[in-house]
């Protein structure tokens, strides 16, 4: 059998996406699993030994007349697109993808899919995850099985990991201060105040940052000089960072999932809506959501709050 996954989404989509390869390679070892990402996505999938096959999704149009050509010559027995909403470029894929049958999302009055599933709001209150694994019953998969992201380090992300941040057992904080978009982010001066605690508790605070917030990473080092800057170009060697981090202080990004994916202890500053904590929730073992009061955001939550998290943590 083989199977298609469609996650054209953002990198904490495809992170959340992992679980599935696992449930349907231990429930049906004989299937063949492709996954059709975007390039955003390919560092999350590039290394697991479940997948046979990635397929790059990309937008210009000589690219894409060549992709559907390669989807229809697969063959697939199944098309699954795990997104709960109406997408158009996901019908417009499945419908001239070929497949046998197709799971997916079906706007009213319109039956792109062969098996719908429900939407986001039917899906209330179950996280990503799960609501990806509920999709695989209409393969036969029953239950939810294990929950937890699975990602496969780089090897050549390990070493430009280990030649930043060097080896050595010291106990290291990473301090995320970069987000998705400006409403999650965090001021820069509670920043500098969690870091000079974590500090004074004999943490190597490492921080973390898109290459757009090198600015307020200098800001930070100057004046703090004791931590340390890693740059984050490739969420590839944020994945390989994460096994060497004790505890991770991050906005609600894909930082979050990538430290569930190792177990790694965090505090996620999450913001005042309810779906979104729902869905997008910290999946590790030992976990502190920090949210705002009603109507207020990220930026309110105090550096007091973030402290007093990471000193409960006790790690």
């Amino acid at each position: 059998m083989k199977i298609l996954i469609v996650q054209i989404g953002r990198i904490g989509d495809a992170i959340l996406t992992t679980p599935m390869f696992r449930a349907i390679s231990e429930a049906m070892p004989e299937a063949r699993i492709h996954i059709l990402v975007s390039r955003h996505g390919v560092p999350v999938v590039k290394n697991n030994p479940r997948l046979q096959k990635i397929i790059v999704y990309r937008k210009d149009p000589f690219s894409l007349a060549a992709l559907i050509i390669r989807l229809r010559h697969e063959h697939y027995d199944w098309w699954i697109d795990p997104k709960d909403h109406y997408s158009r470029e996901g019908s417009f894929l499945a419908r001239i993808g070929g497949a046998k049958n197709s799971i997916g999302f079906n706007k009213a009055g319109k039956k792109i899919f062969t098996a719908g599933i429900p939407s986001q709001e039917d899906f209330s209150g179950l996280h990503a995850v799960e609501r990806n694994l509920r999709i695989l019953e209409h393969l036969g998969i029953q239950g939810l099985h294990n929950l937890t992201p699975e990602l496969f380090i780089d090897s050549r992300a390990e070493q430009r990991v280990v030649f930043q941040i060097g080896a050595g057992d010291s106990k290291r904080i990473l301090l995320n201060i970069s987000a998705g978009d400006e409403s999650r982010y965090w001021p820069v001066e509670k920043w500098k105040e969690s870091a000079r605690y974590c500090l004074s508790r004999g943490y190597k605070v490492l921080i973390v940052f898109h290459p757009r917030d090198r600015k307020n990473a200098g800001t930070l080092l100057s004046d703090v000089p004791d931590i340390t800057l890693f740059s984050s170009p490739a969420i590839d060697d944020v994945i390989a960072l994460m096994p060497h981090a004790h505890l991770v202080v991050t906005p609600d990004t894909s930082i979050v999932h990538i430290a569930s994916a190792f177990n790694v202890p965090q505090v996620a500053l999450f913001p005042d809506v309810e779906w979104n904590y729902h869905k997008f929730r910290p999946m590790g073992q030992q976990c502190t959501v920090l949210r705002p009061a009603p109507g207020k955001t990220i930026r309110d939550i105090s550096s007091q709050e973030v402290i007093q998290a990471i000193d409960n943590m006790r790690v």
